[in-house]
């Protein structure tokens, strides 16, 4: 039994130590500092699920995932407006209004994320500014997912799209 004590501790630690490092996505944003030529540079713990949205204007934020899961149930986002640029990479991000939803002169950046089971997984809905999304699964979202402005400027490249209730490409035009 004196041999696994110490087994069981580390254990023990190891364990409490992952659910600690997890919580909501706006605690993780807030605690976040400057990197990278970000205001705010949010690493997330891999193998974590951080709940809840959060909103983003006129900021350089970059969310490293490292496999963590955003959960936005309760019909939150992750929502980015004015003059900002948001980099997300290597997130799965579930169970929101939107996964994703940008307006203003926002530039995003989005690279190896899931967006399942969201209303819509990605909206883009400003004219100036650029999109650009590689090597993304956007699946099983209840209306669409990747809607934008018809005068958006958007580059997408090895994006698998597929069982979005409303359409998985779709382009809207104002009036």
């Amino acid at each position: 039994m004196q041999k696994l004590k110490p087994i069981l501790v580390l254990l023990l630690l190891f364990f409490s130590s992952n659910v600690m490092l997890a919580g909501t996505l706006l605690e993780a944003y807030q605690s976040a500092l400057p990197g990278m030529g970000y205001d705010k540079l949010i690493i997330l713990h891999p193998d974590s699920v951080y709940y809840g949205g959060i909103t983003i204007t006129n900021e350089k934020v970059g969310i490293r995932g490292n496999g963590a899961t955003i959960d936005l149930a309760g019909g939150s986002s992750i929502q980015v407006n004015g003059e900002s640029v948001i980099e997300i990479d290597g997130c799965v991000i579930v169970k929101g209004s939107y996964g994703l939803h940008c307006e203003g002169e926002v530039s995003a950046y989005v690279t190896q994320c899931t967006f399942f089971g969201n209303t819509t997984g990605i909206s883009y809905m400003s004219t100036v500014g650029t999109i650009e999304v590689y090597n993304t699964i956007i699946s099983n979202n209840s209306q669409y997912g990747f809607a934008c402005h018809e005068n958006s400027y958007r580059i997408l490249h090895y994006i698998n799209s597929y069982a979005n209730a409303g359409g998985d490409y779709v382009e809207f035009c104002p009036g």
